[in-house]
């Protein structure tokens, strides 16, 4: 009878249990309601936060770190990457220039500050409801809108809805599980699973600054400069560090002081060969460069002044990751965009930074495309292609992978993350589509003024170079990453070119095109073709009708004009320059070379990515 009774006692008791725990499960997976959402507690995050807070609405910031910052603050990349206009005055300004003052307004900052200005500027505006240490569950798209988000706080299961959705996550994490479309990497060029360099910046105590210091003033190191925060510049000295690991290098340092400056910040280990959307791959990197780290440390006692005595502190938690993720919306921003400095209708920021394509691998070097004065952002850069409720802000915004080296920079994103907390807030109030502020000119007029940005200053278009003939040619090999112009604009117009240089070009765009003609044997015969001497315009026509697979060794030289005006491979702008056989300048190799790659389709599906489609 006991027995019994027990039993009955034992059931009962996990019944209750059960109907309690299913009660709270309930109540705690109720929907909360807001006008914004904010997925991202980045630097963006926090600008598009504030910016749609301050303008009313109800505003929910999803964090999944416990703290706000992102890659400043757990990936400690305290050196700001500004955007200067002609006269050296930084031109990015709202809640990017209020935090900046807040950390001292200099170019470089300790991350602890950073994290402090970010948790103030959060912590001003009252509409603001912060849900951190928050995991993505799950995003329900219904008639091209987000319905709602699932996240996983403390535990616990909470259902978000809200009328307007902003994405500013290093990845994309929300936009890519709502399903708008991206590409990774460099695959808009067609070199897929190719993205920049991961960094693990590396943390030293018991410096001595003023040793350094003397050191650089007397000119120990070539195109290095210090003042009292920062050091920069040491080609040679990262060229001559030989790593362990064969996927890290070291490059020339970049040095951030704090504490007293006691203390450095290092951002100079490149890791190659690492996907960002892959925890484990990233986990890897981390341990192969905490181990690389050991031997960094010696070279650094042994070889640079002042840090004789420097130890290894703790390692910020995070890798600062350049590149992954490239959302399509509703305008992709290009190089020729930037090239052609293009203002645009929808403009809501303004940028400069140059072109910086960090190096991918120990092959691929990096590189500085070109060096625009200015160019605009436009406001269908930040809008899902696909879903009506979305922008996306950030690195991961509708850039293509080479406009993004430049546009991916932190004062930017924050000026584009205001800009679409504004934007967020004025659809909701006017009962509006993200869509329908692109054609409103007041509302594109209040994000702007709240930028302090006057477009009345900029001409429509305004190319970085005046020469209307090579200027089509020139801009079509850089959006395929195939010319480069460095920080000076220097694109060698005027220079004699070598054949092998020429050869390079024309098989990268045959190459990055997927040209048919493309054939196995091409890259071979144009190799043996070409020589280490200046390229003639007879040279040239041999090695373009070689690389369409004609025989060009039982044809005869003087045939060559006749059978390349056949084939539409001579440009009409440079036409006269084959009456005779004379040496080309790189202004006649670009029209030449543009004029070839043009002949050749895009793939569709590249033209999609790209954003071809676009006027």
């Amino acid at each position: 009878m006991n027995n019994k009774l027990n039993y009955n006692l034992i059931i009962t008791a996990v019944f209750i249990f059960i109907f309690l725990i299913a009660a709270a499960v309930s109540a705690d997976n109720h929907s909360i309601k807001s006008n914004v959402i904010v997925f991202g507690g980045e630097p963006e995050g926090v600008a598009a936060a504030c910016a749609s807070a301050r303008a009313g609405m109800n505003t929910i910031i999803i964090m999944e770190r416990e703290n706000p910052g992102g890659l400043m603050t757990y990936g400690a990349l305290n050196f700001l990457d500004l955007n200067y206009n002609k006269n050296g005055k930084n031109i990015n300004k709202g809640f990017f220039n209020e935090w900046h003052k807040m950390i001292g307004g200099k170019i470089s900052f300790d991350p602890l500050k950073a994290e402090k200005a970010f948790w103030r500027l959060l912590n001003n505006e009252n509409n603001i409801e912060i849900l951190n240490n928050a995991r993505l569950k799950k995003v329900t798209v219904k008639e091209n809108k987000i319905e709602n988000i699932v996240i996983i706080k403390n535990g616990i299961r909470k259902t978000l809805k809200a009328d307007i959705i902003i994405d500013a996550s290093q990845d994309g994490k929300l936009a890519a599980e709502a399903g708008n479309p991206y590409f990774y990497g460099q695959e808009d060029i067609n070199i897929p699973n190719r993205v920049m360099a991961s960094t693990q910046i590396l943390k030293f105590k018991n410096i001595n600054y003023h040793k350094l210091y003397k050191s650089i003033k007397n000119k120990e190191f070539s195109d290095t400069y210090i003042n009292e925060n920062h050091a920069w510049g040491f080609p040679d000295f990262g060229k001559k560090y030989m790593p362990v690991d064969d996927m890290l290098k070291l490059r020339g340092l970049n040095i951030v002081f704090t504490e007293n400056r006691k203390t450095a910040y290092i951002n100079a280990l490149l890791l190659f060969n690492v996907n960002p959307l892959d925890p484990q791959s990233v986990e890897n990197a981390k341990i192969g460069a905490h181990r690389e780290a050991d031997h960094i440390l010696k070279y650094l006692n042994e070889n640079l002044p002042g840090f004789s005595n420097a130890v290894l502190a703790d390692f910020p938690s995070e890798l600062y990751r350049r590149e992954s993720r490239h959302f399509l919306t509703r305008y992709q921003l290009s190089v020729k965009d930037q090239f052609m400095q293009r203002i645009f209708k929808d403009t809501i920021t303004i940028a400069s930074y140059p072109l910086d394509y960090q190096a991918s691998g120990k092959q691929y070097p990096g590189f500085v495309l070109f060096n625009p004065e200015y160019y605009a952002v436009p406001l269908r850069s930040l809008l899902s292609i696909n879903i009506n409720n979305l922008m996306i802000v950030g690195r991961s915004s509708g850039y293509s992978s080479l406009a993004a080296s430049s546009a991916r920079v932190i004062p930017v994103g924050m000026n584009t993350g205001q800009a679409a907390g504004i934007a967020a807030a004025e659809a909701v109030k006017n009962n509006l589509e993200l869509i329908d502020i692109v054609y409103d000119k007041n509302i594109l007029e209040k994000i702007r003024q709240s930028l302090n940005i006057d477009l009345k200053k900029y001409p429509q278009e305004k190319p970085l170079i005046s020469d209307e003939k090579v200027l089509p040619y020139l801009t079509e090999l850089l959006s395929w990453g195939i010319s480069i112009g460095g920080y000076s604009n220097d694109f060698k117009l005027e220079d004699k070119i070598n054949e092998k240089t020429f050869t390079a070009m024309i098989l990268k765009g045959m190459q990055r095109k997927e040209t048919e003609l493309l054939y196995e044997w091409v890259p071979g015969s144009l190799e043996t073709l070409s020589k280490n001497r200046n390229l003639t315009s007879q040279n040239a026509l041999k090695l373009l009708l070689a690389a369409m697979s004609r025989p060009v060794l039982k044809i005869n030289p003087k045939d060559y004009f006749a059978l390349a005006d056949k084939l539409n491979i001579i440009p009409a702008e440079i036409r006269d320059v084959f009456k005779k056989n004379s040496v080309l300048q790189g202004r006649e190799a670009i029209i030449l070379a543009g004029h070839f790659i043009n002949q050749f389709e895009t793939p569709e599906r590249l033209k999609y990515i790209r954003g071809e489609y676009f006027d």
